[in-house]
């Protein structure tokens, strides 16, 4: 069963989640300012959403049975 988001969707989501707690290091690293910080948040709300897509998942899979 699948949650609300498509396989697609969920292959974007894992992507951006990894670019985004990948580059995060770096621009703190390169910049003076916190900007870095940006990055943080971004990959946060993203593996909020991948979450929440994970527990809808297990929810129709346990209707199911």
């Amino acid at each position: 069963m699948t949650g609300f988001l498509s396989h697609a969707q969920r292959r974007g989501m894992w992507a951006a989640f990894l670019l985004m707690a990948a580059y995060a290091p770096f621009t703190a690293w390169l910049s003076d300012d916190d900007t870095w910080f940006l990055s943080i948040v971004v990959a946060g709300l993203v593996a909020t959403v991948l979450l929440a897509d994970d527990r809808e998942r297990g929810a129709r899979r346990a209707r199911r049975d």
